[in-house]
């Protein structure tokens, strides 16, 4: 039971983030270590931002879906189904990021931002 309160409470703070980043008058990032390109290298700010604060809004809701089906299995296969959501999860919204989003909305000198 806490494992999956813990899943709602950490999908919950996701979607909070996505919604803030949605309407987010400077750009928005997902990395915690990478700074998230300037205003100048976006081409759609708003749809940008939007674009960001969905995938962001996607993943929050995966964690909460993971919470009910953890309650919903009784939490015997809590490790592997949060390995799954959390870390796969957060590799996928990595690759959506830099191929839809980065592609769609940054311009890019080298095929890469800093």
């Amino acid at each position: 039971m806490i494992i999956s309160i813990s899943c709602w409470i950490l999908g919950l703070m996701f979607v909070v983030l996505g919604i803030l980043a949605e309407k987010s008058k400077k750009p928005a990032g997902i990395y915690s270590n990478i700074k998230a390109p300037g205003k100048e290298e976006i081409i759609d700010l708003k749809a940008y931002n939007k674009a960001v604060g969905r995938l962001i809004m996607g993943y929050g809701i995966l964690q909460v879906m993971v919470g009910v089906l953890l309650i919903k299995t009784g939490e015997r296969s809590a490790g592997l189904v949060m390995t799954f959501s959390f870390f796969f999860g957060g590799i996928v919204m990595m690759i959506i990021y830099e191929t839809a989003i980065g592609n769609k909305y940054i311009k890019r000198k080298s095929g890469r931002h800093n």
